[in-house]
């Protein structure tokens, strides 16, 4: 009688579970590559619209069904950017921004309310990202000269090199998704959101490594004092399986 009694109760617990993995849908690139995928290329469309905006690529290497990682490098240059006021302010302007990420990826996620599986890199994923950008530029402005405290003895009108750092570090959530296109699944859409935190340096100039005080008539009056601050992520990029 026990013996009945326990098998019974195996077979109540087990059938839901049973149903569960049969309600799951596979969701995987691999039909229409014959093989699992390794590598994603990437593009960051909304890097063109930053005010440091950038032409950003990127790929991320897969190495198992859960974990990859992913690197990023951007340039942009006076002639791309979008906003007349860094344009008209800068002789010349240019931007280097790099990132780097290691990704693990959930391995289930819900479409039209149906739970699938997934494997890398499609689905759910938690990431931790750090990131590293530098502004160099050719700006034309009235510098502080001999400055003790903030206050300085006179300004200097001229067109200096300057420079300025970032660094930082973001926890990211994210979720990648297959584009169905006709004939092809290997377009994919990244989006996600992250915080943490970045370290900012003041503009510099290039030859003294001093930190560049603006007089009060321009627009930025602030030596735009560096240092580290909250920070937050958000973004959508651009894929491609191969």
């Amino acid at each position: 009688m026990t013996y009945r009694f326990l098998k019974g109760l195996i077979w109540c617990l087990l059938l839901p579970s049973i149903g569960w993995a049969q309600f799951l849908l596979p969701d995987t690139l691999t039909p229409v590559m014959n093989r699992p995928p390794r590598w994603v290329v990437k593009f960051a469309p909304l890097a063109l619209f930053d005010p440091d905006n950038t032409i950003q690529f990127g790929a991320e290497r897969l190495f198992s069904t859960r974990h990859t990682v992913q690197a990023e490098f951007g340039y942009g240059w006076k002639a791309v950017n979008m906003y007349p006021s860094r344009r008209r302010d800068y002789e010349n302007f240019e931007v280097w921004r790099g990132r780097a990420e290691w990704r693990r990826y959930a391995g289930r996620y819900y479409r039209f309310r149906r739970p699938h599986y997934a494997n890398a890199p499609i689905g759910r994923y938690f990431a931790i990202e750090t990131f590293f950008k530098q502004i160099t530029a050719l700006e034309t402005t009235a510098v502080g000269r001999e400055c003790v405290d903030g206050t300085c003895a006179y300004f200097e009108q001229g067109t200096f090199p300057i420079y300025r750092t970032v660094w930082g570090i973001h926890a990211k959530f994210g979720r990648q998704y297959v584009l169905t296109l006709p004939g092809d699944n290997r377009f994919l859409l990244d989006f996600y959101v992250g915080f943490g935190f970045r370290s900012l340096t003041p503009y510099r100039f290039n030859s003294t490594n001093e930190d560049v005080i603006r007089s009060p008539g321009f627009l930025f009056w602030s030596n735009q004092q560096g240092g580290l601050r909250p920070s937050a992520t958000l973004g959508i990029k651009l894929g491609y399986v191969l």
